[in-house]
């Protein structure tokens, strides 16, 4: 009499809580032992003496990287095709997308206790071990066929990024969650639409020409790319696009595209340029500041002496002498010079005015303190204007 041996199941999370959910709900419901590890290392260390039927992996900060931990199970013969069902949450819906091709199954981890056992028994009951992924959609085994069509819905419904595909007549047979959140039709209005509605004028035949051309990843795809879409208020929302074309044979029957929303992106893109904008406005402004001090502390002392000299050439004459007139024009001039000098003093800020030949200049008015600034008559010019010249 032949006895079949019990299958024993391996649970691998870093997080204690998920552990515990997770070993609550396989134990007792006849699948055979149980067994817990919160280090991946102990539980590598432990294959080396027994090696699980099944291994339930969490998508956590483990002290073996989740996809490190499959690599080292096919370096094993005895452990290579050990089947795998991955735990995750709706932030590692892109690593599952990537690890698909290493497991049998997944199961987000709010439905632990609804769905892990009945993907555990299904897993354990594949009549293929080997690791090499989901069943075919073709195979003999409907209900396997059936699982892994469930899975990937749920994958396709829990992915973060916009994910809409279309028949090769254009008409859009996908449309999930994140699609109506980013692009705001609801599934209802976007099935049966015509893929078109979702670019601006001609942008969905650019798209055409951009997968079946060689720029861009192709032919047949696109990896990466920026983009714009249009939501169903006329919004142009920035996109990061990668789209395939989807074959039957030798036969295109569809296509699928993938849309990051950037709004947020290109927001504080935005928010950065202006920053940077500020920056070098402050840095002119204080170079400004600077060198409008330096050039109004070297130029007030011989301005206060041209001053001086031609208030007293001025006293030296008569009214009626042309000299007198000579030298009241350079006092003047001067005295001009003066006050331009005192508003560079003053500059503040940098600003700027239109200049002939298209140039800009600082604008002296604008740029220094509207305050007025309390000059003390201590100087060599105060003494003049006041008539003190020795």
């Amino acid at each position: 009499m032949t006895s079949t041996r019990p299958a024993t199941v391996w649970v691998i999370d870093a997080r204690q809580g998920i552990l515990d959910a997770a070993v609550t709900a396989l134990r007792g419901r006849g699948l055979g032992e149980v067994v817990s590890f919160a280090d991946a290392r102990r539980a590598i260390l432990h294959a080396r003496r027994e090696i699980p039927d099944l291994l339930v992996l969490g998508l956590s900060e483990n002290t073996v990287a989740p996809e490190e931990l499959l690599v080292l199970r096919k370096q094993f013969q005895a452990s290579a095709g050990i089947p795998v069902v991955l735990l995750y949450g709706p932030e590692s819906v892109e690593t599952v997308e990537e690890l698909l091709p290493e497991i049998v199954d997944a199961v987000e981890i709010e439905r632990i206790h609804e769905d892990l056992a009945r993907r555990v028994r299904w897993a354990l009951g594949r009549p293929n071990r080997s690791g090499s992924g989901p069943l075919p959609l073709d195979s003999p085994d409907g209900v396997s066929a059936l699982e892994t069509l469930e899975f990937l819905s749920r994958v396709i419904e829990a992915s973060p990024n916009a994910i809409v595909a279309a028949r090769r007549s254009g008409e859009i047979v996908l449309f999930n969650p994140s699609a109506v959140k980013v692009l705001g039709w609801s599934q209802e209005q976007a099935l049966g639409m015509h893929v078109g509605k979702l670019y601006p004028p001609g942008g969905a035949e650019r798209i055409m020409r951009l997968i079946r051309g060689d720029d861009h990843g192709g032919p047949g795809r696109i990896a990466s790319l920026r983009e714009v879409v249009v939501s169903t208020t006329g919004e142009l929302i920035p996109v990061e696009i990668s789209a395939a074309l989807v074959h039957q044979g030798e036969e295109e029957i569809a296509t699928v595209g993938i849309f990051t929303d950037l709004r947020e992106q290109v927001a504080i893109e935005e928010r950065l340029q202006e920053a940077v904008e500020n920056l070098e406005q402050s840095q002119r402004q204080a170079v400004v500041v600077e060198v409008a001090g330096a050039a109004a502390h070297q130029l007030n002392q011989p301005l206060t002496s041209l001053l001086g000299y031609a208030e007293f050439l001025r006293r030296q004459v008569d009214e009626e002498d042309e000299m007198y007139r000579v030298a009241g024009k350079i006092y003047d001039d001067a005295k001009r010079i003066s006050e331009i000098v005192r508003k560079i003093g003053r500059i503040t800020k940098y600003r700027t005015r239109d200049y002939a030949g298209g140039r800009q200049i600082v604008d002296l008015d604008e740029a220094s303190s509207a305050e007025e600034v309390e000059v003390t008559k201590t100087t060599e010019l105060d003494r003049f204007e006041r008539g003190e010249a020795e």
